[in-house]
């Protein structure tokens, strides 16, 4: 079954918080306008590698192991808009050290909500004859709750 993106809505509350064991919240979500791009959310492993001798043959081998799971972070691209009130959230979230929390709700009902640190928000200039874009780098700090409603 394929899931589809296209009509995909991304969204963030004005609820920041000092860490993720918090709740998410219920209400209060803004759309972040103008999405154009989604990019990914989920997970990655930190690997350690040890070299360790073969028994029988006494020759080298490197064996690579998990060790530790690290969020991989969610970049999304932006059509600029300063009026947009979610984009307006994003800035603030960007200058801010706190957790905010974010929502992300596929066509097909699936709701994906977590809270991040925005790590980044630039400009993108792209272009010469394309729009003023916002790219933002947005890193998990706990679990994504996925829901289908």
């Amino acid at each position: 079954m394929l899931y589809p993106v296209n009509g995909a809505r991304i969204y963030i509350a004005e609820a920041p918080a000092d860490g993720w064991g918090e709740a998410l919240p219920v209400s209060g979500w803004e759309e972040i306008g103008e999405a154009e791009a989604l990019g990914m959310v989920g997970i990655e492993w930190e690997v350690t590698e040890a070299e360790v001798a073969d028994c029988n043959t006494g020759t080298a081998q490197i064996q690579t192991a998990k060790f530790a799971q690290r969020p991989s972070p969610m970049q999304i691209v932006l059509g600029n808009d300063p009026e947009d009130a979610g984009q307006v959230i994003l800035w603030r979230a960007a200058a801010s050290t706190a957790h905010y929390p974010f929502q992300l709700i596929t066509p097909d009902g699936s709701v994906r909500t977590w809270w991040a640190l925005v790590t980044s928000l630039l400009e993108v200039f792209d272009t010469a004859n394309s729009v003023l874009k916002l790219q933002a780098d947005l890193l998990p700090t706990g679990p994504i709750s996925r829901e289908r409603f």
